[in-house]
């Protein structure tokens, strides 16, 4: 993971138990100074280069306590975290948002490599509409998180999607997840 920015909010249902703001609250009562501010977002501008300095090839998620397209993430913050991925040419970055409007809207002034993948979550049918946004960007690799999946997902526009992620949720007051919902996700694909 790299996490240039901590922090966030909740945008909708799949964000009621966000593991993120689970694990911030324990790194913040740990002393971490990283988390100093717990889920408040956070930039951490002298970790945008961070990836540089990993010689060998891994595979990123990119700001996975907190969301790169998060509306209180300034864009040229946005624009350094991608000339970053563009130079560390050996890695795989994953971006993963539910803040699809602006990924989409933001999109054309933004690079994208081979190596930068971006996806959307998807955690019940209410959230569909962030696979058109989606596609709308010109990633190498277009991807769907259905994690946490709460509801059935019957119709998912999957045209231009490369991979799609099904998970449940975890943790306290996890809500349940239903196989019939995974096996028509399974059936989509």
């Amino acid at each position: 993971t790299w996490n240039p920015v901590t922090g966030c909010s909740k945008v909708s249902a799949g964000c009621a138990n966000c593991y993120a703001e689970r694990m911030a609250k324990r790194l913040k009562a740990m002393g971490m100074e990283k988390y100093r501010n717990g889920f408040k977002l956070t930039l951490h501008r002298h970790l945008l280069s961070r990836p540089l300095e990993w010689a060998n090839r891994r595979m990123i998620f990119v700001a996975s306590m907190s969301d790169l397209f998060h509306e209180d993430v300034p864009v040229d913050f946005i624009q350094s975290a991608f000339q970053t991925m563009v130079t560390a040419q050996q890695h795989i970055f994953q971006i993963l948002t539910k803040r699809s409007e602006r990924l989409a809207r933001l999109a054309e002034d933004l690079p994208w490599p081979e190596n930068v993948w971006a996806g959307v979550t998807v955690e019940d049918k209410h959230n569909v509409h962030r696979i058109e946004d989606l596609a709308q960007v010109p990633a190498h690799l277009r991807f769907v998180s259905c994690e946490p999946l709460i509801g059935p997902l019957p119709e998912l526009p999957l045209g231009s999607i490369g991979w799609v992620i099904v998970g449940g949720e975890s943790g306290p007051a996890a809500r349940p997840m239903r196989e019939e919902w995974v096996d028509s996700i399974h059936r989509q694909c």
